[in-house]
């Protein structure tokens, strides 16, 4: 803690959000769609029109943004499953279509890896926060807070302007750089990998199939010795190689002429033209983990806690992860939850960020050396690595601080991802599980055969009785009628099922009484 936090006309606010990039627009938008008051600033005075970097949506981050209402806009601007060419030198190896191993499944929507500019899923992402009338602080830096037991006052600069802020928590949002981060003092451990670089561009292109992905293979830089990505909204590629420095320790610069004498070297396949880039940078991978995401008032998302490497598409995806996991439990405090509930964010998060940095790691030292291109080619068509699912379908909080199982009535655990399934309210009108789950509440699954009739569908369930009134909470019978969601959820009867807002199962029983439901709602729900 830091210096006590004054008490003057200074404006209020109760989330100030430090970064506007996918983690922290998503983390606006699940605040504002639960009537939390927050404001979100970001250093640079205008949004990102141009990258390459975080372009690999996995499928629980589809998940995450069908929730927030926007993966249909989402998919429109990226690419599924693109499939994939290898060479060597001018040789086509192979082409690989992943969807055809990989088809989307009822308790599986979103099968495989959607490739889409990172400026693209922000403006998606805005406008979304648009809707709950949010919107994004531009030019805004903070340099500096203090913090006490009831909030914190940050310090804000605009246009040369030093303003303050009191908010109830402040979160880092601010990428591998974080100011939050490094005025909490809170350690970064890791190292950045000093010996490794690697080129990144947008361009336009002339002379290759925009319907696949490009992949160059080199025995000394792997998948990395070059990848060309069509981005299907921009209509510009992706450019990646590994570089290194010449006789005078001097790395390349990211120019069009470096980018052409690579091609011509590592790939050589004649007609390929490639044109000035719009955006280049050059790149190494860092990989690095907080000691803790929380100090006090203050918490951390994304590449703020976690910085990895690229290879896997992990990192934006964990971050996306990180909050949509926060912002419900920040909700809950703010109406009046136990403050330990934010303690449960950093005992769920940190062990998968901990788990994809070793994956990640492993996984990028296979796919940049040796037979790479063959490595790279693997994770689009399995998405797993090192023994680690890429999809992020698998990761799941069992044995965590906010799940309780009630008996064996359930396949599936609390802490478990909750599995969509095309099912049937009570009246027999069809619904998918993950319209159910979509908002800001938790919901509460009845599996059976329930008459039906008034508001809940619960009418013939004299166990369940009164529990469509409790705050906070969507109660709704469902019938399964092709036994999907008894597939998916292990059901051997009549069942209950809690479901968190961010999409994971909280509670299971052959039943439950009102009085334990309460009880359990109460430690995360305020």
């Amino acid at each position: 803690m830091r210096a006590a936090l004054s008490h003057d006309s200074t404006p209020t606010t109760d989330v100030l959000i430090v970064g506007a990039g996918p983690v922290g627009l998503t983390l606006a938008i699940g605040l504002a769609r639960a009537g939390v008051d927050c404001r979100i600033i970001e250093r640079e005075d205008g949004f990102r029109t141009a990258g390459v970097r975080g372009k690999g949506v996995n499928p629980r981050t589809l998940e995450v943004f069908d929730d927030l209402g926007v993966v249909g806009q989402i998919l429109d601007r990226g690419a599924l499953n693109l499939r994939i060419r290898t060479y060597e030198g001018a040789r086509l190896v192979q082409e690989v279509d992943p969807g055809a191993t990989r088809p989307p499944t009822p308790d599986r929507p979103y099968a495989g890896m959607l490739l889409i500019a990172q400026h693209q899923t922000e403006a998606v992402l805005r406008d979304r926060l648009a809707e709950f009338g949010g919107k994004v602080e531009t030019g805004t830096e903070l340099t500096d807070f203090t913090q006490d037991a009831d909030g914190v006052l940050a310090t804000l600069r605009q246009g040369g302007r030093t303003t303050q802020l009191r908010a109830r928590h402040l979160i880092g949002c601010d990428g591998g750089r974080s100011t939050v981060r490094k005025l909490t003092g809170i350690p970064f451990l890791g190292e950045t990998w000093e010996e490794e670089r690697f080129i990144m561009a947008s361009m336009d292109l002339d002379g290759l199939d925009p319907d696949h992905l490009h992949i160059w293979n080199h025995p000394k830089f792997g998948g990395g010795a070059m990848a060309l990505v069509p981005m299907r909204q921009d209509g510009k590629w992706a450019v990646h190689a590994a570089v290194e420095p010449d006789e005078h320790g001097e790395l390349p610069a990211p120019t069009l002429e470096t980018f052409r004498r690579l091609f011509a070297e590592r790939a050589g396949v004649p007609g390929v033209r490639m044109h000035e880039p719009i955006w280049s940078t050059v790149w190494r991978p860092t990989v690095r983990l907080v000691e803790r995401y929380r100090d006090g008032r203050v918490l951390l998302a994304g590449d703020a806690a976690h910085c990895q490497s690229a290879a896997g598409g992990q990192g934006m995806n964990t971050g996306i992860q990180d909050a949509h996991n926060l912002a419900w439990k920040l909700a809950a405090v703010l109406r009046g939850a136990p403050e330990a509930l934010l303690d449960s964010y950093q005992e769920e998060r940190l062990p998968i960020a901990r788990a994809s940095l070793a994956a990640t790691s492993a996984h990028h030292k296979a796919a940049f050396s040796g037979d790479g291109a063959t490595v790279l080619t693997d994770q689009f068509r399995t998405l797993a690595v090192q023994g680690t699912d890429l999809t992020g379908l698998s990761i799941g909080y069992r044995g965590g601080p906010i799940g309780r199982d009630l008996d064996d009535a359930t396949g599936i655990r609390a802490g478990d991802r909750a599995p969509d399934a095309p099912c049937a309210t009570a009246d027999g009108t069809p619904v998918r599980l993950f319209d159910l789950f979509r908002g800001p509440h938790s919901t509460l699954l009845a599996f059976g055969d329930h008459p039906a009739g008034g508001p809940s569908g619960l009418e013939g369930r004299q166990d369940l009785q009164g529990l469509a009134d409790l705050p906070g909470l969507r109660v709704a019978a469902v019938r399964d009628p092709d036994g999907h969601a008894a597939r998916a959820y292990g059901l051997r009867g009549d069942a209950v099922v809690l479901v968190r807002p961010d999409g994971y199962v909280s509670l299971t029983g052959a039943t439950v009484d009102r009085a334990t439901l309460a009880e359990h709602l109460r430690g995360f729900s305020g």
